[in-house]
Parts: C-alpha cells; sequence; structure tokens
C-alpha cells in the first residue's frame, strides 16, 4: 500500500505544524509519510486490511476511537460513505481541544468536494490544498456547531427497515441486499455441520443460513469492517455463531470446513475490483475439507470462472438473473 503525501503538503509548506508531542488522532486513517512526524499519534482504523497496514508501517492503531480521548489535532480520512465522513467529522471535532485543528483529506471520487462544501456551511474554513485528484483542507476548533450531533448520529446503530442494527459506511445499511437474498433463498435446508461466511457484513446472511438450517453445528461469521461486526453480534444470537474480525484475503486456517457461504465484494474503492472476489474464492477453497461446498452470489458481470476452474474440481450455476449468478461448488482442489 503507498503512502498518501498529499496529506504532508500542509505541513511541508508550513501551513501547519505537526503539534511536537502533543495528541494527534487520524480517523480511518492509512498510511502516511506525515504519520511518521508526530510525537503522540493514535491511528484509527477498523477495516481490517488497513488496518493491519497500518501496523506494519509501524503506527500505532486501534480499531474504535479511544473513550476520553482528546487531541490538539484530528485527521480525518475520507471514506467512500459521505454520511460516515461526515459523522467522523463531528467526532473528531468534539476531540479538539479549544483551538485545535481538524484536517480532512480525501480524493474527488470519495466526495471531497462534497464534504468541503458541507462543512464550509457550518465553520470557517482556513486552507485548502489540491494534489493527487484529491484535496486537503483544514480548520480551527472555536464553538460546535449544533449540526453536529446530527451528523454524528449516523454512525450509531439502528434498526434498518428490516429490523437489523446497522450504521453508515457498511454494505447496504438499509435493507438486505439482492445478492444475498438470492443466495439465503438458494441454501435453505442444504447446510450442515461446521461452516463460515466469508465478508458477512452486518450478519444477514448469516442470521438465514442458521435460521433455515437447523443441521448447522457452527458457523464463523468473518467480516473485515469492525463496526459492521460489532452490529452482527447484535443481528445474530444464535448461539452455534462465532465472530471473527478478519481480512479475507489473508486468512488461513484448517481445511475443515463442511460450507462456506459468501457474497464476495467487490471493491474498495470506486472501480470495482473482481480480484477480491477471486482471492475470496481462494481463501473458500483451503477452508473447506475435501469434499466441502461453497455456496456464493456474485454481480453477474464478474469474471470468477478461472477463479472456480483454478480451486474446485465442479462447480455450476443454480441461478443467473439480470443482475446476480448464484453457484455452488464443491471438492476444492489442493
Amino acid at each position: 500500500m503507498t503512502l498518501n503525501e498529499r496529506l504532508s503538503l500542509p505541513f511541508e509548506q508550513g501551513l501547519l505544524d505537526t503539534v511536537g508531542d502533543a495528541p494527534v488522532v487520524a480517523i480511518r486513517a492509512n498510511p502516511a509519510s506525515v504519520y511518521e512526524e508526530f510525537g503522540s499519534l493514535v491511528c484509527v482504523q477498523g477495516f481490517k486490511p488497513i488496518h493491519d497496514a497500518l501496523q506494519q508501517h509501524g503506527f500505532p492503531v486501534v480499531a474504535e476511537v479511544p473513550q476520553g480521548q482528546s487531541a490538539a489535532m484530528v485527521i480525518v480520512e475520507l471514506t467512500r460513505s459521505k454520511a460516515e465522513t461526515l459523522a467522523n467529522v463531528a467526532i473528531g471535532y468534539g476531540l479538539l481541544d479549544p483551538g485545535g485543528i481538524l484536517v480532512v483529506d480525501g480524493i474527488k471520487t470519495d466526495g471531497i468536494e462534497s464534504v468541503l462544501k458541507a462543512v464550509k456551511k457550518l465553520l470557517p474554513v482556513e486552507g485548502t490544498l489540491s494534489k493527487a485528484h484529491g484535496k486537503v483542507f483544514w480548520l480551527s476548533k472555536s464553538g460546535t456547531p449544533p449540526e453536529f450531533a446530527d451528523w454524528a448520529e449516523a454512525l450509531v446503530p439502528a434498526p434498518n427497515a428490516d429490523g437489523y442494527f446497522t450504521a453508515a459506511g457498511m454494505f447496504s445499511p438499509d435493507a438486505s441486499d439482492a445478492g444475498s437474498a438470492l443466495l439465503a433463498d438458494k441454501i435453505g435446508g442444504k447446510l450442515k455441520g461446521k461452516g463460515a461466511d466469508l465478508g458477512a457484513g452486518w450478519g444477514w446472511l448469516a442470521h438465514q443460513a442458521l435460521a433455515s438450517n437447523p443441521a448447522i453445528t457452527e458457523l464463523a461469521l468473518h467480516e473485515a469492517e469492525h463496526s459492521a461486526l460489532a452490529c452482527a453480534r447484535s443481528n445474530v444470537t444464535d448461539p452455534r455463531a462465532g465472530f471473527h474480525w478478519s481480512d479475507v484475503c489473508t486468512l488461513s486456517g484448517p481445511s475443515d470446513h463442511d460450507f462456506i457461504v459468501m457474497n464476495p465484494p467487490f471493491h474498495q474503492s470506486r472501480k470495482a475490483e473482481p480480484e477480491l472476489g477471486r482471492q475470496f474464492i481462494h481463501t473458500a477453497a483451503k477452508l473447506l475439507h475435501a469434499k466441502g461446498t461453497l455456496w456464493m452470489v456474485a454481480n453477474r458481470q464478474l469474471a470468477y470462472e478461472a477463479a472456480l476452474n483454478g480451486h474446485f474440481h465442479t462447480w455450476e450455476y443454480l441461478e443467473q438473473s439480470p443482475g446476480f449468478k448464484c453457484i455452488k461448488a464443491s471438492k476444492p482442489k489442493r
């Protein structure tokens, strides 16, 4: 993972100071070279692959904002969810000591211009710089706008239309997605023994699998997003469920699973990345025993067939709709 150099600009140009040994909190942090300049830094990153990348770069990192934390500077890096980013801006601003500096950084395709516009309506922005298809801007803390309470509320888990706890930034937070619903219809009564849900999100598919398959003995929910996994714990109360904060792409373990279910992600940025799904297929094949079965759903246009040929002796389409394809794959190759 390359280091974010845009975030360094205001410090390199003498527009901002690295605040010595005063506390600095970076929310939704990505590895950045300027982080090496802070004497007392806490990176907050709940997405396991980036969390692990920060650790590998030697940056101190936690999954959630520490309770009681205060800071002289807070850096907020954009996510693809505007509601989540605005909530992080409000939360980060709340952590600041009076006169502290809030820095917001992101790329255009993640909506930095829209976030800047929203912040400008409430607070005076002191500076902006552009580089590498993105922008960084900053401001000082004075009074706290009352609107920030509404922004922060987006990250408080609440029941969605189906009664499941979700929050902004998670996959399909408003209701179950059509692909998972299609797969859930195919697996009822078909699963038994030990299994796993790879990329379990906030737990809808796992909940359906457990409810419709009494022969399941245990189901491990593997999810990279820490906040989504926390919601899954609330949404899936079946004692057969176990919860694991995992990067599925690097996941390893004994090849002893009877089944895997999954609706793999196909992007971490705005651009589709089919390689993610291929890596999920590879992990599924590693975890299954010799006669184990993978049940998966994917967007129809994503090319996973070669990966299935490479990792399984046999597979078939269970259904193909205009938007999705349901697949059953058996007998993983070693």
